[in-house]
């Protein structure tokens, strides 16, 4: 997509924008509302874990076990702001609790952060942003051309199969971690593979261990089922069905992480439920920010774009959803109607 101002300009302004945001105080630690947060995760994480062992209701457990998939996710939005240096100024005290989220959530958290800081470094630039290659998945055009003839004949049906989809993600995002291992030697990484190894027992194995087979698999579906459903819905609004960047782009870093991301529009029940990732466009252009300074940050970043005739792309929840689910229906389409052969072969 073409840039709406010159990079060298880009930079003067993102450094005006951030000594602004600077001088405010905006960026300083908030450790009162984390440990209110860690508290909250944490306890409820546990206790819905205990609820899960210890009812024999099926409808309480089924209760259970969907709040387990609700504290799973915000585990998951606190080790993310760990990973972005976000809740303490020490980088050690940061990755320590990411370490600790990331092992009761059966993930490596070294992996995770390598693929996501490559995400924010690149947001939505071909070959670039690791989150853009969904298998079965084409948000562009661009994407949809890269599929091979497998992928592209099925992906027209894409619009439809795309939230069942998310159900696997939950799985995915666990069992794909082994590929980090198998990319680097034992040495060194012992600790991290027993860490992830410890997790992927007791929320893969142990319930067929402990408890009769009926509940095991009550338990193992509709914990991993929602767990990835939320996932996905928390992540998918950011940057899906936003402009894609070519892999060459000068684009400017203020531009790039503005115009690929979308703002979900809430309050504070929308705030907790995606993690503060509705927030996405202050998120990218200022990782580090406390997740309950992020809404801080909105006036300033707002004001900026106008002033540089920059998109600022802010939805509804159901609105988000809804142009999604009409980009993945016409990405297939128009690339079929501007390359027939292309999607004859």
């Amino acid at each position: 997509m073409p840039s709406a101002l010159e990079r060298a300009d880009g930079a003067a302004a993102y450094a005006r924008l951030k000594a602004t945001i600077v001088a405010e105080g905006i960026l300083e630690r908030s450790l009162g509302f984390y440990a209110a947060l860690a508290a909250f995760s944490l306890g409820g994480f546990f206790l819905s874990a205990w609820a899960i062992f210890a009812l024999t209701s099926y409808p309480l457990l089924a209760l259970a076990c969907l709040s387990f998939s609700f504290f799973s996710v915000q585990l998951g939005g606190l080790m993310h702001d760990c990973g972005h240096r976000a809740v303490f100024a020490n980088v050690r005290n940061n990755d320590l609790l990411g370490y600790v989220c990331a092992a009761l959530l059966g993930m490596v958290f070294d992996n995770w952060k390598s693929r996501h800081n490559a995400h924010h470094a690149h947001p939505n630039q071909e070959d670039l942003d690791p989150d853009m290659e969904i298998p079965f998945i084409a948000a562009s055009e661009e994407l949809y051309a890269a599929k091979g003839g497998l992928q592209r004949a099925l992906i027209q049906f894409q619009a439809f199969y795309y939230y069942p989809l998310g159900a696997i993600v939950s799985f995915s995002n666990r069992l794909g971690s082994i590929t980090y291992f198998l990319r680097r030697p034992l040495r060194g990484n012992a600790w991290r593979l027993a860490l992830w190894l410890a997790g992927i027992l007791v929320l893969f194995v142990s319930p067929f261990l402990l408890f009769p087979l009926a509940k095991a698999a009550l338990v193992f579906m509709l914990v991993h089922v929602t767990t990835g459903i939320y996932l996905a819905n928390c992540f998918a609004p950011n940057h899906k069905a936003m402009p894609c960047v070519a892999r060459d782009s000068k684009m400017s870093f203020l531009e790039q992480q503005v115009v690929t991301s979308r703002n979900v529009r809430g309050g504070f029940l929308t705030d907790l439920l995606l993690v503060g990732l509705n927030y996405q466009i202050e998120h990218h252009l200022f990782p580090s920010t406390p997740r309950n300074k992020l809404k801080l940050l909105k006036p300033h970043v707002e004001a900026a774009c106008r002033e540089l005739g920059i998109a600022y792309t802010e939805s509804g929840f159901l609105e988000t959803n809804r142009e999604l689910v009409r980009t993945l229906r016409n990405v297939p389409r128009a690339a079929r109607a501007r390359a027939p052969a292309l999607a004859a072969r």
